[in-house]
């Protein structure tokens, strides 16, 4: 009896492929620290990110007491453990906190944006990502 065709997948082709698909593996975020400065933080694309990692910003829940209620000083918001995980891809986790600490609420969704798109899709340097149409 023949043994029935088997489709192998090997993990390092398939993330080649999609390295030369996607583009780069990070996001390049440049900024002024406190002393003005200029820095630059790589943070890894969404696409990239490790299942754990993924899980941990998907699956967190607000920890629930044992009469129902929500355990408020362990649960975290939202934007709280998208910041957490964001750190934790990161290249440099100190650099990540000055910048954590200068963000606005608009700079965290710009970001977020960039991070989880499909595409390189941020702008260049000098150039807009708008029609001046």
């Amino acid at each position: 009896m023949s043994k029935p065709n088997r489709k192998r997948l090997h993990l390092e082709t398939l993330r080649a492929q999609r390295l030369e698909a996607k583009g780069d593996k990070f996001v390049e975020i440049e900024f002024d620290d406190e002393h003005g400065d200029e820095q630059v933080l790589r943070l890894l694309r969404q696409i990239w990110w490790p299942l754990p990692l993924m899980k941990q910003l998907s699956g967190l829940r607000a920890p629930v007491k044992e009469d129902g209620s929500v355990d408020e000083e362990e649960a975290l918001s939202t934007i709280d453990r998208a910041v957490r995980v964001l750190r934790q891809t990161a290249n440099d986790k100190e650099l990540f906190d000055q910048f954590a600490a200068t963000l606005t609420i608009g700079d965290f969704e710009d970001v977020m944006e960039l991070v989880t798109s499909e595409d390189e899709g941020g702008a260049d340097e000098g150039k807009s990502d708008s029609s001046s149409n």
